[in-house]
């Protein structure tokens, strides 16, 4: 163990994030919490807007966000407040380490811990597809100010070396994780609200993902149902999550004569027990970094029906845990679609590997191990000259 993280006090790490809604970036983030080891490190969280669907879970863990808000764009001088108030907070808890983990805290965390000089990790969870010019210009300045680049899969890592110039020894990927022995306790629950009731015989499909923008792939998957249904393949479609155009999805849905099939269940607190009681899961998404929804749909032991985009494939294996489709496409998507579900047994076993392949490779007790050799790495005085550690998974 480093020299650094032997003495008698842990070290301290302000771990920052946008909000603390329940969404892939804040569950990672939370399993992360959840597992550090604070005889050898004291976690501080930081984020930008109060409250938040995680607080109580954060409280239990004894960490009290502390907040810093910002007020629109970040082309204001109360940005310059928030970034001095962070810097002020580095340096009165001695954080040795400042660990952002989406767009505004790897702004505003990497140069608050650049004021503060100290080390300082930005991530990068998407493709950054719903990006400006503007925001990705602060985005490259933050990758190449801060000590070392976070990747969720190797997609987004390659993109994020190319697009934003950060050089290989200091991007690192570390995969995201899943607790299966929580999930499956959530996954044998009974659900609540109950699902919609419906002919035994008649499988379900499932798609797990916020309705705020189109790059999810919702109306490409109403259009397929619409194309299986024609083709005499009865099945129900439940989307699970919410967002600004269910309204214009429910209406599409009835336009294409399948208002019947398509349930909207909005969001979802217990997803795991939807996602075994469905037969398929689809992910139709248009761009993606690492698709937790998929590894949920997975771990539920369900052949899945994914997008070829970002780090889906590094993720589901074609042919072996699912089906891979190119996005944009509704009539590939409902072939696939149909093949599952004419073909029940050969889509039992794709989900049984997919369940055994999520076991195996995606730890959260192996992210946690890859992020604390990273820290320790950074206070070892590597930084990013160093070869890159190795990708968790």
């Amino acid at each position: 163990m480093d020299e650094q993280l032997m003495g008698s006090e842990p070290v301290g790490v302000l771990h920052v994030v946008d909000c603390l809604n329940i969404g892939g970036t804040e569950r990672q983030l939370f399993e992360l919490l959840r597992r550090t080891d604070r005889r050898r490190y004291r976690p501080l969280l930081a984020c930008f807007k109060p409250g938040g669907e995680l607080l109580p879970a954060l409280r239990a863990l004894d960490i009290e966000p502390i907040v810093f808000p910002l007020r629109g764009s970040l082309a204001q001088a109360n940005t310059a407040l928030q970034v001095a108030r962070m810097a002020m907070l580095i340096r009165q808890h001695d954080i040795r380490i400042v660990h952002a983990h989406d767009f505004y805290s790897n702004v505003m965390g990497v140069a608050a811990a650049s004021v503060a000089g100290v080390r300082s990790i930005a991530s990068r969870r998407d493709l950054a597809h719903w990006l400006g010019p503007t925001q990705r210009k602060m985005l490259r300045l933050a990758c190449r100010v801060a000590d070392a680049v976070v990747a969720n899969a190797g997609a987004v890592a390659a993109q994020t070396a190319r697009d934003f110039g950060v050089p290989d020894g200091k991007m690192h990927v570390v995969l995201n994780g899943i607790d299966v022995a929580h999930f499956d306790l959530q996954a044998f629950q009974t659900p609540d609200p109950l699902l919609p009731a419906g002919d035994v015989s008649i499988p379900r499909v499932c798609m797990v993902g916020s309705m705020h923008l189109p790059d999810k792939g919702h109306a490409d998957l109403l259009e397929a149902a619409a194309i299986v249904k024609a083709r005499g393949v009865r099945a129900q479609y439940l989307f699970v999550s919410d967002g600004g155009l269910r309204p214009e999805l429910e209406a599409r849905a009835r336009a294409l004569g399948v208002g019947d099939d398509v349930f909207f269940l909005g969001r979802r607190a217990d997803v795991p027990s939807v996602l075994v009681r469905c037969d398929v899961v689809a992910h139709p998404s248009w761009a993606e970094g690492f698709p937790n929804a998929v590894l949920e749909a997975m771990c539920a032991a369900r052949p899945v029906v994914a997008t070829r985009v970002g780090g889906i494939p590094e993720v589901l294996h074609h042919g072996k845990h699912g089906l891979l489709v190119e996005p944009r496409r509704p009539a590939e998507l409902a072939s696939a679609l149909e093949r599952l579900l004419r073909r029940p047994l050969a889509a039992h076993v794709m989900g049984l590997r997919g369940r055994r392949h999520v076991e195996a490779e995606f730890s959260l007790d192996k992210m946690r191990a890859t992020f604390e050799a990273l820290y320790a790495q950074l206070l070892g005085g590597a930084a990013h000259h160093d070869a890159p550690l190795a990708a968790a998974g």
